[in-house]
């Protein structure tokens, strides 16, 4: 009979931590209190602190939010301060923030953005959800997926998403610059000038799109820049180079960022005033 009772002891033990590898985000830690957080649009993020505290870690689940994250649950990095809780996690091979939440002096808000950053939405904490919420089976959720390949997939750097999503988000600002400049301009980046390295810690779409947008401004703004635009730009070419820089070469623009440094907006308004 103790022979029966200590195997299912272990047996209990060994249930308990089923999935949670030595190499684990988790592991180490285990799930404390939870919050759910919802909207009307039907949008759920669910968030559960790990203890020990001090370990600053946090699971976070996606339900309902029409993004590639839902039905996901991240491990999270918790960067707070008096006013916002910030989660950092791990997507694609980059560091992501997708969920804020903030203190608005008496109540909570939740700021969710998807993974191009471009929508944001805000959900508030659902009491009602939070009640009925098990943090253990969040927990087990996680666990879980952190053994499924196709989940380890969406965790590894992946540069063919992160140039689609930089191209997509270009192609916004150049849909808008076209109209405001009754244009026909093209954009390209010069990919094979953008390391791995650079891709993952820049965010190509924004940076690229800084002298789109200061020729949108100048065509809301004068039929002359709206004219001059149409008769002596055909592109722009959005690359990295040892110094960033502007010029403008056979009815093209090219557009030279760093890691660290763009051209400023006023200095690139001026260089197209002078030179169009």
């Amino acid at each position: 009979m103790r022979v029966l009772l200590a195997v299912g002891v272990v047996a209990l033990s060994l249930g308990c931590s089923r999935g949670v590898r030595p190499d684990s985000a988790v592991a180490g830690t285990k799930p404390a209190t939870g919050k759910v957080y919802s909207n009307e649009a039907g949008e759920k993020i669910t968030i559960i602190g790990l203890e020990p505290g001090d370990a600053h870690k946090a699971l976070v689940a996606f339900d309902g939010t029409k993004s590639e994250l839902d039905g996901q649950v991240l491990a999270a990095w918790v960067d707070a301060d008096r006013r916002a809780m910030e989660y950092w996690t791990l997507w694609r091979g980059r560091k992501q923030r997708f969920v804020t939440v903030n203190d608005r002096g008496g109540y909570e808000d939740l700021v969710f953005s998807g993974v191009n950053h471009s929508d944001y939405t805000h959900l508030r904490p659902d009491v009602a959800k939070t009640g009925a919420l098990k943090v253990e089976k969040v927990f087990e959720r996680y666990q879980d997926l952190e053994g499924d390949k196709k989940y380890q997939a969406l965790l590894a750097f992946d540069r063919k998403f992160w140039t689609n999503q930089a191209e997509a988000q270009l192609g916004e600002a150049l849909a808008a610059t076209n109209k405001a400049c009754g244009s026909k301009l093209t954009s390209t980046v010069a990919w094979d000038s953008i390391t791995d390295a650079q891709l993952n810690a820049m965010s190509f779409g924004s940076y690229c799109a800084g002298p789109l947008e200061s020729l949108q401004k100048l065509c809301e703004r004068s039929d002359e820049a709206r004219r001059s635009v149409q008769q002596k730009l055909q592109s722009v070419e959005c690359r990295v180079d040892p110094k960033a820089a502007l010029k403008l070469e056979t009815q093209k623009i090219i557009w030279s960022v760093t890691e660290s440094e763009t051209v400023q907006p006023d200095e690139t308004t001026s260089f197209f005033t002078d030179n169009l």
